[in-house]
């Protein structure tokens, strides 16, 4: 993966009264082009583990460019990209798009803020909200259930469960999405948590499937993945191993003198060896020697 210089294109801000917050619109379609991607056939975009980091540094130049004290995300993403988006934006308030039926039965689209909820307790929640709550030594899996369809008006009222902050919290339960996010975003500065993650059980579509969506640890990358939140601990080391394994082979590159070219791009180092193989070092900081 390759750290993108972003340029985001413009768009018509909304109306600004005075007294309210800049919002801007964030195209999913339009970061997907910045980095290279096309929709299928059916018109839809695949994001992949590599995209969320990525969505954060675009989100966050966004923002700053536009001077936005509010972004709506406008498109679909996986919940890692999202959240990513919302995060990187911060703090800038964050909106996504949803469908809803007018007063006639017809579609439309509508936005709605994301809240930011303070933990507290078990948890509460609108008539027919359910939490369940699973500690572990490596996570904390954060569930929500709703017995029928939820109601925009009722995003207030979701309060999630106080929980051990040293550990990431894995959020999973079916409903809409700026509910889902606006859970993540309760817990995205909770005490230093160390980072958020989505979980989707295994169903007909696909097998379980976790992501890592927000993040405040280096061991805690954006877009790690695996399956069960119980693999968490392999893919953390997996994620440990992959890293000296590739700085093994640049070292070595080095020292032999087989690099053909060195790229740099905002905080993205690219290193091309003869080979053809080329590592992507991404640097948090940079100390000259004395």
């Amino acid at each position: 993966m390759n750290e993108k210089n972003f340029t985001p294109e413009a768009h018509a801000p909304h109306e600004v009264k005075e007294g309210e917050p800049k919002i801007e619109k964030l195209s999913i379609n339009d970061f997907a082009r910045e980095i290279g991607l096309q929709p299928d056939a059916q018109g839809r975009i695949t994001f992949g583990p590599e995209h969320v980091q990525l969505a954060y540094e675009y989100a966050e130049k966004f923002a700053r460019d536009k001077h936005a004290e509010g972004i709506v995300i406008d498109g679909v993403a996986s919940p890692g990209v999202i959240a990513s988006l919302l995060h990187g934006a911060h703090p800038a308030e964050g909106y996504l798009t949803y469908m809803q039926k007018d007063a006639e039965g017809k579609m439309t689209k509508g936005e709605i803020k994301v809240l930011e909820p303070l933990p507290e307790g078990e948890g509460r929640g609108p008539e027919g909200f359910t939490w369940s709550k699973k500690e572990t030594p490596d996570y904390t899996l954060v569930e929500f259930a709703l017995s029928g369809d939820f109601k925009p008006e009722d995003l207030d009222k979701v309060i999630p469960p106080d929980v051990d902050p040293t550990k990431p919290v894995i959020i999973s339960g079916r409903g809409p999405l700026y509910l889902t996010h606006t859970i993540a975003a309760g817990y995205r500065h909770y005490k230093g948590i160390p980072g958020v993650g989505f979980y989707q059980p295994p169903s007909k579509f696909g097998p379980a499937k976790t992501e890592i969506g927000i993040s405040h640890s280096e061991e805690l990358p954006l877009g790690l993945n695996f399956g069960e939140p119980s693999e968490i601990g392999s893919a953390k080391e997996q994620y440990e191993r992959g890293i000296a394994e590739n700085l093994a082979k640049v070292k070595e590159g080095i020292e032999g003198g087989k690099v053909t070219a060195v790229e740099v791009s905002g905080k993205t180092i690219k290193i091309t060896l003869e080979s053809g193989e080329s590592y992507a070092v991404f640097v948090r900081e940079v100390k000259k020697g004395e």
